[in-house]
């Protein structure tokens, strides 16, 4: 790695980048000139983002954090910035779900580890970062992943489409006290994208491969709420947030950009 002070690519940081959507954002960000800190609790999954970065020819290191844990969180940004030197970009993508557990499945722990990962410990991480950037007058850019259901609870999940209002909510407060020191912070809100974590929900219930997400694209179309009919791609949520990350955005912040081929419209 070179030395901090002869860096001139951006650095970005991006969290749950061991597979999905947050794969998908740490190599277009890379692709884009970009070196990358990926971010994950699966280390393996990340060493193996780091690797295609790296065969790419951008810098790129991996570093383990559970994004439940406020200390580990701190840890993973202490080293990012030790080994980096700053970071322009900060892309909030790792969260969970509840799996539509009904009102009296919820308990304390279940409503504070979903709180934590999707609300908690991504403000705390911009908390960091972004005194960091302020401290070296970075003009960053921070994206936060949200979700459709943030807007309008389709699935019925209490837990996770609060988690993601609180999201959508955050990154406008965010927006607000960091446009004086010239950081843009801004929400992508995905619709039915086909990750991983669809195809743990097939092995789950015994399915096929990709059968899950289908099924869902498949009501969504007859309900007439899908207008483009087809599970999305996570190569389709990171050019969004490249285009975020980019001087062509350079007018916005606040926003939370629907990714979800016409499922939501505000």
């Amino acid at each position: 790695m070179t030395g901090h002070a002869e860096r001139s690519a951006k650095v970005a940081l991006v969290t749950g980048a061991a597979s999905g959507i947050g794969r998908a954002t740490a190599g277009r960000l890379a692709r884009d000139g970009s070196d990358v800190a990926v971010a994950d609790i699966n280390t393996d999954g990340a060493r193996e983002t780091a690797a295609m970065i790296q065969a790419a020819g951008r810098t790129a290191r991996c570093y383990a954090c559970d994004m439940s844990s406020r200390e580990a969180v701190t840890a993973m940004a202490d080293a990012v910035l030790s080994d980096f030197g700053r970071v322009d970009v900060l892309v909030n993508n790792a969260g969970t779900g509840d799996s539509n557990s009904g009102l009296d499945d919820i308990d304390e722990p279940l409503w504070d580890r979903i709180y934590a990962i999707n609300v908690r410990n991504p403000f705390f991480l911009v908390q960091r970062i972004s005194r960091d950037m302020i401290e070296k007058k970075t003009a960053g850019c921070i994206v936060n992943i949200a979700s459709t259901e943030g807007k309008t609870n389709r699935g019925g999940s209490l837990v996770y489409s609060s988690s993601k209002a609180a999201m959508i909510s955050l990154t406008q407060g965010l927006a607000m006290q960091l446009a004086p020191y010239g950081i843009r912070v801004n929400a992508v809100c995905p619709g039915l994208i086909d990750t991983p974590i669809w195809h743990r929900s097939d092995k789950n219930f015994g399915m096929e491969p990709g059968e899950t997400v289908q099924m869902v694209v498949q009501s969504s179309i007859e309900s007439l709420q899908l207008k483009i009919p087809r599970a999305g791609k996570p190569e389709e949520i990171a050019a969004a947030v490249a285009f975020l990350c980019s001087a062509d955005a350079s007018y916005m912040t606040g926003q939370a950009i629907n990714v979800c081929g016409g499922l939501e419209y505000h």
